[in-house]
């Protein structure tokens, strides 16, 4: 792909339900606007297809998510745009009753670049999403290019283990995106914010960070700059977007002034 050096991005916030056709009236909406703004990447939070929350994932996993693709497909295609969205999928091992927490990205022409299962299971705060989603592989992240830009892809829980960041950084990512349906409750705002701005600070890269509205999750969709500046954000409304541009000059310009990669003793 060419030198592109900026790029406008943006992310998305709704709450998905049970109703597929309601959740994609949202994300038709958002991806429509942000066609409208110039937006070249929109990222989506995870499980915007549906909520996990619904007992008919694996059916919808099996009979409903390829249709859902196929018309993400057309929606890029139409507003020539890249997309993140967060999908149910069904796993390799169909022996396997559970379901995959799973991260899909289209470019503009309508190619289905990457898919990410979900690498670490929200068994935390007295949830054990592991009954019902599968751990995708360690060494099976989510890479993709847009230009000088090199994104990684974060799910949810995935922001909390600094380590798959890391990992992404050592492979040339310069801009962390991040979906999720951050679960509300004490702390839980907070930590939202912080990590997300501790992982733009500790990787001197961008994070695009999507997540799902009140009242189940937290809201809080956010594009942080590489010193950790939040250059634009949604606040905890229902359906919105966050829209800023990305430089590459700044990420250089970042890790001349504070170069934490290459000053690491510990790898």
């Amino acid at each position: 792909m060419k030198s592109l050096n900026r790029l406008k991005v943006a992310v998305g916030q709704f709450a998905s339900g049970y109703d597929l056709d309601a959740n994609w009236s949202h994300i038709e909406r958002l991806v429509n606007e942000a066609s409208e703004q110039a937006v070249r990447l929109l990222v989506l939070p995870e499980a915007c297809q549906v909520s996990f929350a619904s007992k008919d994932v694996a059916e919808i996993a099996e009979h409903y998510t390829p249709v859902f693709l196929e018309r993400l497909r057309q929606l890029v295609i139409k507003n020539n745009i890249y997309l993140v969205a967060g999908i149910v999928a069904l796993p390799e091992n169909r022996a396997d009753h559970r379901v995959c927490n799973q991260l899909v990205v289209f470019n503009a022409d309508g190619e289905l670049m990457v898919r990410y299962n979900k690498i670490h299971p929200y068994d935390a705060f007295s949830y054990k999403e592991s009954d019902r989603i599968c751990s995708g592989h360690p060494d099976q992240i989510g890479i993709f290019d847009i230009g000088d830009f090199r994104f990684g892809l974060i799910n949810c829980y995935d922001l909390r283990f600094p380590e798959l960041a890391r990992r992404l950084i050592d492979k040339g990512v310069n801009v962390l995106s991040v979906s999720a349906a951050w679960i509300a409750g004490q702390n839980k705002e907070a930590h939202w914010e912080i990590l997300n701005r501790a992982r733009a600070i500790e990787n001197t890269a961008y994070v695009l960070a999507s997540g799902q509205s009140p009242k189940r999750s937290c809201g809080h969709s956010m594009i942080i700059d590489p010193m950790g500046n939040i250059l634009s954000g949604v606040g905890n409304d229902g359906l919105g977007m966050a829209v800023a541009e990305l430089d590459y000059q700044k990420i250089i310009s970042i890790r001349q002034e504070n170069p934490c990669l290459e000053n690491r003793k510990i790898k």
